[in-house]
């Protein structure tokens, strides 16, 4: 659990045992060694989140990016006895309490690395004008358990082109950029599928073109991972990331460029405890997807037929299995 979330948490559990509130908020104060402050705080009557930062320059509102869920104001606590302005961030009716945590996770964090209390506005606008961007395209926060398990199956074949390609590998990945296939290498492309359903095994198709060869001047291969899902053990998201951001950590730059596609994927570290499924790995193929292999192609779509989606046996693919080691010969360049 983040931070922010075992404050509210904290103020929450105070209310509810009724622990000698007289105000409309119940707050809590913390100051950072770099002499920024935050106040959470949580209405009594209608358990509201809000947070207020502690600004020495003048802040007008207007200048704070404005999105739907969300108020922001300058407010001063005389309840402290302190006389500097604060950005007070308000969780409106109707919204989600665990978005508003994730948002004020996100300005923690950056606030408590701030290098004096003159940063501290810079940095707010900054992460609010983040979020504001984030919300105006209309994304899900918390990604949906098969995007979660899709993204977990990526960062395993990622994890096994770090082994073989090194450092390299990550800007082979673009699941994150609306790619027909998950990775490029040079002429050549891997689509990776997962299923968490027991056998026998099928790979969901999203489209004609996933499993179409006929522009990709080298080979097509299918990553195929079987997994169980697991609440109670497992692997965990967050951590296949953390193991990769492990491995990256030797060259900043490489790191960098994994994390800004983890954020165009739809993964925020703010929102790692959302993320409490494990998964174990039953079996895994490769297959090279050449003539005979059991697809659908844009070819063969009758014309008016749109909005396409299949599923394929696995079984029905073993004639193309391909050894991993050899795949990564090919992809490396090799024969």
């Amino acid at each position: 659990m983040s931070f922010t979330a075992d404050v509210y948490n904290g103020i929450l559990s105070d209310i509810s045992a009724g622990a000698g509130q007289t105000s409309p908020f119940a707050m809590r104060l913390v100051k950072f060694d770099n002499g920024i402050m935050i106040a959470f705080a949580v209405n009594v009557a209608t358990r509201m989140r809000s947070a207020f930062l502690s600004v020495t320059s003048e802040a007008p509102k207007s200048r704070f990016p404005q999105w739907k869920g969300v108020e922001i104001e300058i407010a001063k606590l005389p309840a402290y006895g302190i006389e500097t302005d604060f950005v007070g961030l308000s969780q409106l009716p109707n919204s989600a309490g665990d978005i508003f945590e994730i948002v004020v996770e996100d300005l923690r964090s950056q606030l408590e690395v701030a290098e004096n209390t003159e940063g501290a506005l810079p940095v707010i606008i900054k992460v609010l004008t983040k979020w504001r961007e984030f919300f105006a395209v209309d994304k899900e926060l918390l990604m949906s358990e098969e995007r979660q398990q899709g993204l977990y199956g990526e960062l395993l074949f990622l994890s096994e082109c770090l082994d073989s390609q090194g450092l390299e590998a990550v800007s082979h990945w673009a699941g994150s950029e609306d790619e027909t296939h998950d990775f490029y290498f040079g002429s050549h492309a891997v689509e990776v599928k997962t299923t968490s359903a027991q056998a026998p095994y099928f790979a969901h198709i999203s489209s004609e073109y996933q499993l179409d060869n006929s522009d990709i001047p080298g080979k097509l291969f299918l990553r195929f991972y079987a997994l169980r899902r697991s609440y109670s053990g497992g692997e965990k998201l967050p951590e296949r990331i953390a193991a990769i951001r492990n491995r990256l950590s030797e060259d900043l730059s490489v790191l960098q460029k994994f994390n800004e596609k983890l954020k165009k994927y739809g993964y925020f570290d703010e929102a790692a405890d959302s993320y409490t499924a494990g998964y174990h790995q039953r079996d895994l193929y490769c297959f090279a997807v050449e003539c005979g292999f059991p697809r659908i192609t844009k070819e063969a779509v009758p014309l008016g037929v749109a909005d396409l989606t299949y599923r394929i046996s696995i079984m029905l693919c073993m004639p193309y299995a391909q050894d991993i080691k050899s795949v990564f010969e090919v992809l490396k360049g090799g024969a």
